[in-house]
């Protein structure tokens, strides 16, 4: 079974719900006090939640960053990988985890850390990314415009060969599924307005195609 990995890129705390806000604080709270164990029973049971950070976004923090501040053991820093966590992942400042290693002198950690490319992303990523985040301003409307989304990087799916990753849009109740292909991003938009599965996009650097 492929589990899908979420982003949150919703920058406004008030807009999730208080149960559900709470859920996550509470899982923040075990990274922010390397609280391990606990931690890994939640990702038991919500595996998608572990590059998540804490609502709204503040310092981007997931849950290898603080890992990698805290100077975690290898193996607790492995076992977060092993569960998807994403060496890629930037903070709001631009940190990745490994950099953060290296600021605080955590040297053990710096190989694990150092991101590695499973899997390219089609040339130029850049142009890639920019389409894929066009499609999806194209897709919600004035969603983003209303509410603040920090959109996903593309760089997480070259982490493994199977990477899946959801990001729920408030304001469009729904949102996008997408997966690297061999030349391509496939993106998936829908929402629970739509009378059917919603829709499938072939993404490149030159632009996307919706598949029919």
């Amino acid at each position: 079974m492929i589990t899908l990995l979420e982003w949150d890129g919703l920058t406004d705390r008030e807009r999730f719900n208080d149960w559900y806000r709470d859920q996550r604080d509470q899982f923040s709270d075990l990274a922010r006090d390397a609280d391990w164990n606990p931690l890994f029973e939640v990702l038991g049971e919500k595996p998608g939640w572990v590059n998540l950070p804490r609502p709204g976004n503040r310092s981007g923090f997931s849950p290898l960053h603080q890992a990698a501040w805290h100077g975690a053991d290898f193996a607790v820093v492995s076992r977060l990988i092993a569960h998807g966590a994403w060496r890629t992942q930037r903070a709001r400042d631009g940190r990745r985890p490994v950099d953060i290693a290296r600021e605080q002198g955590h040297t053990h950690l710096l190989d694990l850390l150092e991101p590695v490319t499973v899997r390219p992303l089609p040339a130029p990523p850049d142009a890639l990314e920019q389409r894929v985040h066009t499609l999806m301003r194209e897709r919600t409307g004035r969603c983003f415009e209303e509410i603040e989304h920090l959109l996903p990087p593309l760089a997480p799916l070259t982490e493994g060969l199977a990477v899946k990753v959801v990001f729920t849009v408030v304001g469009m109740m729904g949102g996008f599924r997408y997966h690297l292909e061999r030349d391509h991003v496939h993106v998936h938009a829908s929402s629970r307005m739509d009378a059917d599965d919603g829709d499938h996009y072939r993404v490149t650097p030159e632009g996307w195609t919706k598949i029919l």
